[in-house]
């Protein structure tokens, strides 16, 4: 089995080596603006889902012109595809495309921002661990276990106190969210196995979820709302989709993977439900409740530790 952690050509052993001074701060601040546009994402996502735009409009908007501008970078990049396993490629499409866009969207249906902000980047650390631990047999260190314990108890709070608690299907937007999640593991994994150009990457999944969708609105089985909402929403919702999460957040987090490693990347993840929550109380008029703010505390607590950057200290002998 090969290891994904410390393989020779991994990013995680190439960032050890660089990410220091200027370059670690260039990732720090590439992982810092993913974590924004992650943020917008979210509120834009739940006021799209509000409106009469289907999930077939906002991720037709997420993977157009993404495809379309980043074509030529996967055109020059074809050989180094050629060169990367089948399975893995298939896991950077299947983990960021479709199926995690639509998940996401359908949970945003029935839950608030503030706990797709705690769900999506909170808990993909647990699923990247899991798989990097029974898939790739990586060892599992101490403070990374301790992490993850507090991940999962964060989200077992959140979602025994949604149902008990809350009214609505809330908890069936938080199990859509863990799908989601999975697959957003999937695609970091796959990603940092393959080793791709940032841009390669994102225009690889943008091309085929692009076709995927052409092939689903001519079979007729997605319907479009892009006629009937206004032209200022239609415009906020491409510049964010689009531009936003298309394009810049594509670049920047396989970016800030390349040069801090996928563990770091994610503890700067913790950021966004606290800033999506935030985000969300003047836009959403959402309210943080008990729920969400026990397991925001546990699961950025827990990503923290689980990423590796705070070290706890060692037994000495």
């Amino acid at each position: 089995m090969m290891d994904i952690t410390h393989s020779k050509n991994t990013p995680e052993a190439h960032y050890r080596n660089i990410a220091t001074g200027k370059t670690f701060q260039l990732g720090l601040l590439a992982a810092f603006i993913t974590v924004c546009i992650w943020a917008s994402w979210l509120v834009s996502v739940k006021m799209g889902v509000q409106s009469a735009l289907t999930s077939f409009d906002l991720a037709l908007m997420r993977y157009g012109l993404p495809a379309l501008v980043l074509l030529p970078f996967l055109y020059q990049s074809r050989r180094q595809l050629l060169a990367v396993p089948a399975w893995t490629l298939f896991g950077i499409v299947l983990g960021a495309g479709i199926p995690f866009f639509f998940l996401s969207s359908q949970g945003m249906h029935y839950a608030p921002v503030s706990h797709a902000g705690l769900l999506l980047p909170g808990t993909f650390p647990l699923f990247v661990t899991a798989i990097a631990f029974f898939v790739f047999k990586e060892p599992l260190s101490r403070p990374r276990f301790i992490g993850l314990l507090a991940i999962m108890f964060g989200v077992l709070a959140l979602l025994i106190i949604s149902m008990w608690s809350l009214k609505g299907d809330v908890w069936k937007g938080d199990l859509l969210f863990l799908g989601a999640s999975f697959f957003w593991a999937v695609y970091t994994i796959s990603l940092r196995v393959a080793g791709l150009p940032p841009l390669a990457a994102t225009g690889l999944l943008s091309v085929v979820s692009l076709v995927a969708l052409c092939v689903m609105f001519v079979t007729g089985s997605v319907t479009s709302g892009i006629g009937l909402v206004s032209t200022d929403e239609l415009i906020w919702q491409f510049v964010v989709q689009a531009i936003l999460v298309g394009l810049f957040a594509g670049f920047s987090y396989g970016y800030s993977i390349n040069l801090l490693g996928a563990e770091r990347t994610a503890a700067m993840g913790a950021l966004t439900p606290v800033l999506a929550s935030i985000l969300a109380i003047p836009l959403l008029q959402e309210s943080i409740g008990l729920a969400a703010a026990l397991g925001l505390c546990f699961v950025c607590i827990g990503v923290v530790l689980a990423s590796g950057i705070v070290k706890l200290p060692r037994k000495s002998h």
